[in-house]
Order: structure tokens, then sequence, then C-alpha cells
């Protein structure tokens, strides 16, 4: 309080204590010790300060440290001005010459300055890594599209190749997918499409393997063959019909045991039937589900 008013006297005022008191960080202040002996000066050991940075990098350590001096010289420095009162960030109030100060700025100013740079190298990763993103997805985008125009490709030119047996068998490409999505789930295979098979009946000729198999294909059955053809069929080789009505043109035509699997692509059924030559039943085989065994199995059954 006694501070405040000499200031606003316009009185600058600097305390001198023996010990360490409540004030001494807030008002200006100095700490210091009796002489060790006669005749020697009264020391300053706390309140008169300097920055010690070295070398002058960023890396180096700086800090404000306390000095030594004569009460003689501080004084002196004081009444000169060629110190006066500086206040830290804590608020802790201190004598120092404004060089230190000087130092002090620049050290703030090198921190500022690195890390507004260091800020600026983070916005650019940032900024790259944002780019190189938008650029994977652009590519995935790409990539993606390219992968869906050659399925569409291959599927046009799946169903130009089949528009004759689809003519023959009185199917279309609306019921063809479904009906082959069926031949799949059914057999758990992978599964691959020939020709027509003039010694099959003309039917379509079905080949499969192993679904993570590396091997070839093998002949596996036969769709919609032509029921004359039948009288000298492998006992071995499925066939695969999309309708009653195809079943009951083989089982009017049937010669010797066959194997039928009826995969209904409007109503989504599947039924595996074992078919005898004509004017005998036919025996029905237990329908499977998607998780059931291969109507290779089944119809083995």
């Amino acid at each position: 309080m006694r501070t405040d008013r000499y200031a606003q006297d316009g009185v600058a005022v600097c305390w001198v204590a023996l010990q360490d008191r409540p004030w001494e960080r807030v008002v200006p202040s100095l700490r210091v010790r009796f002489p060790q002996q006669r005749g020697k000066p009264w020391m300053v050991w706390h309140g008169m300060v300097r920055y010690a940075w070295a070398p002058r990098t960023l890396k180096a350590k700086a800090k404000w440290e306390h000095i030594t001096c004569s009460l003689g010289d501080a004084v002196k420095w004081v009444l000169e001005e060629q110190v006066h009162v500086h206040t830290s960030m804590n608020g802790t109030v201190w004598w120092t010459a404004p060089a230190y100060e000087h130092l002090a700025v620049a050290r703030a100013e090198l921190e500022a300055r690195a890390e507004a740079v260091e800020r600026a190298a983070d916005a650019e990763r940032r900024r790259q890594g944002s780019e190189e993103r938008a650029a994977a997805a652009t590519q995935r985008r790409h990539a993606a599209e390219e992968r869906a125009r050659e399925r569409k490709q291959a599927r046009e030119a799946e169903l130009q190749h089949l528009a004759g047996f689809f003519e023959y068998a009185g199917l279309d490409a609306l019921t063809w997918e479904p009906f082959t999505q069926m031949v799949r789930s059914a057999s758990g295979k992978a599964i691959q499409y020939g020709n027509q098979s003039p010694a099959h009946g003309n039917g379509l000729l079905v080949y499969s393997r192993a679904r993570w198999a590396h091997g070839g294909f093998t002949l596996a059955g036969v769709v919609c063959p032509d029921p004359k053809a039948l009288a000298r069929w492998p006992k071995d080789l499925t066939i695969l019909v999309p309708n009653q009505t195809w079943l009951s043109r083989i089982q009017t035509a049937a010669r010797s045991p066959l194997k039928v699997a009826v995969l209904n692509p409007v109503t989504g059924t599947s039924n595996f039937i074992r078919v005898t030559p004509h004017g005998t039943a036919s025996s029905p085989v237990e329908p499977v589900g998607l998780t059931g065994p291969t109507w290779r199995e089944q119809a083995r059954g």
C-alpha cells in the first residue's frame, strides 16, 4: 500500500530486506546479507536478475537467474536507471537491465516464429494428407467405376453369347441372373458356363470347381438339354432346369435314371429329383438351402 501511494506521488521505491517477506515478489525489492567482516559491503543475493541464454539457439535452455552484487552497485544501477523493474510471466517483480529484457523478447520471438513454422508445416501436412486422401478416394471411385464397366461389358457379352440358348430354352436375361445365382448357391462352388453342346442335347454346359481352389473347372451339369438326347445320358451328369415345364419334358423323355435340379428363379425354390425311366415314378430328393450340401451331392443321394 505504501508503494502504491509513493507511485501516485511519482516516487519510485525499492524495498531492502534481510529475509523473505510476503510482499517481496510483488513490489520492487532486494534481499541482502550482513557483511561477513567489518569493512566488507552488504551483498544483494535476491531480486537482481539476468536472462541466461547461451548459445542463442532455440534448443538451448533459457531462464531468469538471480545474481549476486554489492548493495552499493545495486543502488547505483537503480539510481542511474541502468536497471529497472521487470515483472515476470508469473507476476514476480525483479530488477534487471534492459539488455536482458531485449534478450528475453528475442527468445520469445524466436519461439513464436518456430511455433508459426511448425503450425504452417502441420497445416501443410494436413493439406497434403487431405489431398492424398481425396486422390485415393477418386482413384478408388474410378477403379470401382471401371470394375462396374467391366462387369457390365462382361454381362452384356455373356448375354449376347447366350442369346441363342435363351431362344432355345425359353429364358431371358431377367430370369437368367437369379437362376445363375441359385446354381452357385445350391452347388457351393465356383461356376463357369460353357457353350451349347450338340453332344448334350444342345444344353448349356456348366463347369464347377471348389470355391477357393486354383485348379481347372470340371463338367458338372447341363442346363435344359433336349429330352430327345436323354437316352444315352451320362449317369453322373446333373440336369438343371428353371421350372416344372422343363421337368415334365425331362420326365416324359427319360430312358434311363436321371438327376435333375429344378431351380426356379421366379419362386426362388430349389428341388432335387431323381427321374426314373418313363412309366415309373420319380423320387424326390430332399431340397437344400444355401448352407446345405451341394446339388451334386444331393443328386447323388
